[in-house]
């Protein structure tokens, strides 16, 4: 039997782990099993014990981004979707309920190996349900340029939640070059939570130090500074957006803030939830 082979990228996916634990307090469908699966509790356990503790708040944060990005999906109502580094989200599932949609999951070669398992054990297999391994800095590109699943005369929703903050400028200028080619033959939108900003940490680590120990995390985990990782300001991802080639709509997830769950069943203040989603947006790229 062939080797995996790992990517350098592939020591990321652990930060899985954690939003999937985060997302077992809310309603979305799948997340429990999916923490449970993963053993993330167990990974979680050992965070609390021997590092600053995860905050119960996090959950805010993970279920307002999902909710939002799915708020605005629905806004562009393509019917062919592909979701980079798709990791223990349930999107692909839920999403490929409908015949009438073409889901493609893609992350690094290890973690998609493993989804395709737990989806296989929860839901069977799909026709309409892909799973690709795609590094998305890869050059030349592993993206599905000519595949006999996608309509090239139908738009796709390209989605990202969880990968850019881990990437120097240099890497995420190739991903944005690379979805753009794949923008180029499909036509669609790229939507993702995942231009972050130093006044978004700044913000976040008002509220729990584990903010603080998540950017030194990712600094050590990439051997990069702060400066080669995260944008200045929304001023500076603006500008960035524009000289890859794309036009740039942002939406506040504020917007959603009336369908998180995770207030229920947590004891956070309403007035700290909405702190944490303050200034926070999904993006939407066009070209």
């Amino acid at each position: 039997m062939t080797q995996v082979q790992l990517s350098p990228f592939d020591k990321i996916s652990s930060s899985a782990l954690i939003v999937a634990y985060a997302r077992q307090f809310t309603d979305i469908p799948y997340s429990k099993e999916f923490s449970q699966m993963s053993g993330a509790p167990v990974m979680i356990d050992h965070i609390n014990k021997t590092a600053s503790p995860v905050p119960q708040e996090l959950p805010v944060l993970i279920e307002g981004r999902y909710k939002a990005i799915d708020h605005v999906m629905a806004q562009f109502s393509s019917t062919q979707i592909l979701e980079i580094a798709s990791g223990l989200l349930p999107r692909g599932m839920l999403m490929s309920q409908n015949p009438d949609n073409v889901f493609i999951e893609s992350d690094l070669p290890v973690m998609i190996s493993h989804k395709r398992h737990m989806v296989k054990h929860l839901i069977g297999d799909r026709p309409n349900l892909h799973f690709l391994p795609i590094d998305a800095t890869s050059q030349p590109t592993q993206f599905p340029l000519h595949v006999d699943f996608l309509d090239s005369h139908q738009p796709v929703t390209v989605v990202c939640e969880g990968l850019l903050p881990y990437l120097t400028f240099e890497q995420k200028q190739q991903v944005c070059d690379n979805l753009r080619e794949f923008l180029e033959i499909y036509g669609g939108v790229w939507i993702t939570a995942d231009f972050l900003s130093k006044s978004d940490f700044s913000r976040l680590r008002r509220v729990s130090p584990f903010w603080q120990k998540s950017l030194e995390e990712l600094i050590v985990l990439t051997g990069q500074s702060a400066e080669d990782l995260i944008f200045e300001d929304l001023a500076h991802i603006e500008t960035f957006v524009k000289q890859q080639g794309f036009k740039l709509q942002k939406y506040h997830v504020l917007d959603v803030f009336d369908q998180l769950t995770c207030l229920r069943s947590l004891p956070i203040a309403h007035n700290i939830a909405e702190f944490i989603l303050s200034d926070s947006y999904i993006f939407a790229l066009t070209l």
